[in-house]
């Protein structure tokens, strides 16, 4: 006897259910009346706008409740064709209220706005009792929308960045609304943050609601921050958010390696030129000196691929005995350079 009462029920709340409200002509049929979470029914349209973007979505409490009364983790969005039809398959979700439930095609975007709710049983999903739909005389005026809170260190780095929005209403209509869903979006997504209950709204009152919203890491430019309430009262505050700090780190990095790279090039070209004698100017001692008397080569610490060469070498002159060969007698040769060689590479070079 439960089982055919709570049959009973269902089928009074689909027959109870108004019909679809429908937007110059636009309609929506499915390949079947009744589906289980999880089953896939094909979604399909006729007469509306050719290229506009439709969401289609499984919602209880006939979607009187906007976003928070169906499963937008199950969302799904379709182009209507040249010939303002549309077909697609859709897995029936389970919404967060209890039924009776419908899928939900809005058209979205830029463009005219509206939207069809097609009855759709969903065997197992909990019934409860029809919502009262809003009065078509409510209306809510928006007094105020902006996002309040200062930024913080992490935000010039792309850091998650909290705000405040603060959505101020009043109600310029002659009825009362009472629990109308306050619904707040961050960005493009679908997904509503957690709101707090709007109470009853009298007619002529103002109220206004806060609500915590975050925007997500590594945001970049103009971020919406919608809101509505009950559908009504719609109300956009933009946040602009760039992070500076990770730009100029960015191009700190940058400049950095260029100038490794500049550095390395550089290096590498001194030790293929090698060292060079000024002939025009001052002679200089060259970086690396034979000494004929010791029957080696005195390397100085600035000489291309010193540390190399002293490997190679296996040692170097000791302070000792460059003093000693710079304070021999005056009959001994009196330079560490090899005299010939230096002869005869000059001689070379005026040759060429």
């Amino acid at each position: 006897m439960k089982r055919v009462a709570a049959a009973l029920i269902a089928l009074l709340a689909v027959l109870a259910v108004p019909i679809p409200a429908r937007a110059d002509g636009w309609s929506v049929t499915l390949s079947a009346p009744k589906a289980r979470p999880g089953d896939t029914v094909r979604v399909t349209g006729a007469n509306w706008p050719a290229g506009r973007l439709v969401q289609l979505v499984t919602c209880g409490e006939l979607a009187l409740g906007g976003s928070a009364s169906c499963d937008m983790r199950g969302a799904l969005a379709t182009a209507v064709k040249p010939d303002g039809t549309f077909s697609v398959v859709l897995t029936v979700g389970e919404p967060p209220r209890p039924c009776p439930c419908v899928v939900h095609a809005a058209a979205v975007g830029s463009g005219e706005s509206g939207h069809v709710d097609t009855p759709l049983e969903v065997s197992g999903h909990p019934t409860g009792p029809v919502p009262a739909a809003p009065r078509t005389q409510a209306r809510v005026e928006v007094v105020e929308a902006r996002l309040s809170g200062g930024g913080s260190v992490s935000a010039w780095f792309g850091g998650p960045q909290h705000r405040t929005l603060v959505y101020t209403v009043r109600n310029a209509g002659a009825s009362t609304l009472t629990g109308a869903p306050l619904t707040v979006r961050v960005g493009n997504g679908l997904d509503a943050v957690p709101t707090p209950a709007s109470g009853e709204l009298r007619p002529g009152e103002t109220r206004t609601y806060e609500v915590a919203v975050t925007i997500p890491f590594a945001a970049f430019g103009a971020y919406p921050v919608t809101a509505e309430l009950g559908g009504l009262g719609q109300a956009k505050a933009v946040h602009q958010a760039y992070p500076w700090g990770l730009v100029l780190l960015n191009v700190v990095g940058v400049a950095l390696i260029v100038f490794g790279v500049l550095r390395l090039v550089r290096r590498r070209r001194l030790r293929a030129a090698g060292p060079v004698l000024a002939v025009d100017g001052p002679m200089l001692l060259p970086a690396v000196v034979r000494v004929p008397e010791l029957g080696a080569y005195l390397v100085f610490d600035d000489a291309p691929g010193a540390g190399r060469m002293r490997r190679l070498a296996g040692g170097q002159l000791a302070p000792d005995e460059v003093r000693r060969l710079l304070e021999r007698e005056p009959q001994q040769p009196d330079a560490v350079v090899d005299l010939a060689a230096l002869d005869a590479y000059l001689a070379v070079r005026e040759r060429g």
